[in-house]
């Protein structure tokens, strides 16, 4: 009797151990403002299972965003900025505020279903320090939209890989509070995640991608628009990495980016080739793909030589 009383005690412990350490914080830097916020969180309210999760909004919008915010959904921990900041930036805040045991990141314009909380708590019940799913296309209607996702997350959309991998996307990535504790705060503040993601990498830690956690990237681009937002991610981005490489790999990453849109390109026909998806809208769209490849590459050069300007804030 006594000693089915003590397994039935150890069970009750380890279950109260799990519960504790599987509080969620969800780190959603806002640039997009209303309506793609709302929607977010909404989305977030719905999530199943009894899981203790906080929302952390940073915000720089001037759109009214934060008094929506604070009227709608009262139980989100607003970061309320006075001006503008980059995304990296508004995300370290984020994490500076976070109390989770797994932090979790996410877009403003991004959608999570249901389950998302759940098969995140699932994914990290394991050694791997950081997780990542997939993304879909949540705008599917306008071929600009299709263009814009197949830009940004062909590698990511489904089917992907599910095990152990060296690259996972930066909307739909979740860290154990540990692996986000050892960097350091500039890296946090100043660069994109590919860069911490290096850095992570660098000491051993190790990534787990899940195709059952997805999002949806659900955003309406107009063309210009779109052609900005990769001249501007790009030339940040190549900033960033020219204070990372030596001038000798600075030089050939400079000489490579005529070569960049051809480059680019093949490589979105061999994600969508390989996954067997989405034949139509990428042929359908290949002019366009063509010239916001070309607009990349062209902030690729201008930051590799210039830095990145006000770029950094810009990218949304």
């Amino acid at each position: 009797m006594l000693r089915e009383l003590a397994e039935v005690v150890s069970i009750f412990i380890e279950a109260s151990r799990k519960k504790i350490m599987t509080k969620l914080s969800v780190i959603i830097p806002s640039v997009n403002g209303l309506p793609s916020i709302g929607e977010c969180l909404t989305a977030l309210e719905k999530q199943r299972g009894s899981i203790d999760a906080e929302i952390i909004v940073a915000d720089s919008n001037h759109d009214g965003t934060a008094e929506h915010i604070c009227k709608n959904f009262p139980r989100v921990k607003l970061l309320k900025l006075n001006e503008r900041r980059g995304i990296p930036e508004l995300r370290a805040l984020g994490m500076r505020e976070a109390t989770g045991d797994i932090l979790i990141i996410i877009e403003d314009h991004c959608i999570a279903p249901e389950n998302w909380f759940v098969e995140i708590v699932k994914a990290h019940d394991s050694e791997y320090g950081v997780v990542g799913g997939a993304v879909e296309n949540g705008s599917p209607e306008r071929l600009v939209d299709w263009a814009v996702f197949l830009c940004e997350y062909s590698s990511f959309m489904l089917p992907i890989f599910a095990g152990e991998t060296e690259f996972i996307t930066g909307n739909n990535t979740s860290y154990k509070r540990k692996v986000i504790e050892q960097l350091d705060e500039k890296l946090k503040r100043d660069y994109w995640e590919y860069f911490l993601h290096e850095e992570l990498k660098s000491t051993g830690v190790k990534f787990l991608s899940t195709p059952s956690i997805v999002v949806s990237h659900k955003k309406e681009f107009g063309f210009f628009y779109f052609l900005s937002q990769r001249f501007h991610y790009s030339r940040s981005f190549a900033a960033m990495r020219r204070t990372k490489s030596k001038v000798s790999k600075q030089l050939i990453q400079l000489l490579f980016a005529p070569l960049l849109p051809a480059y680019l390109t093949w490589r979105i026909m061999r994600n969508v080739l390989h996954k067997k998806r989405h034949y139509k809208e990428f042929f359908l769209s290949l002019p366009l793909l063509v010239i916001f490849m070309f607009s990349y590459a062209l902030g690729e050069f201008v930051g590799q030589l210039f830095g990145p300007g006000n770029s950094l804030v810009k990218v949304e």
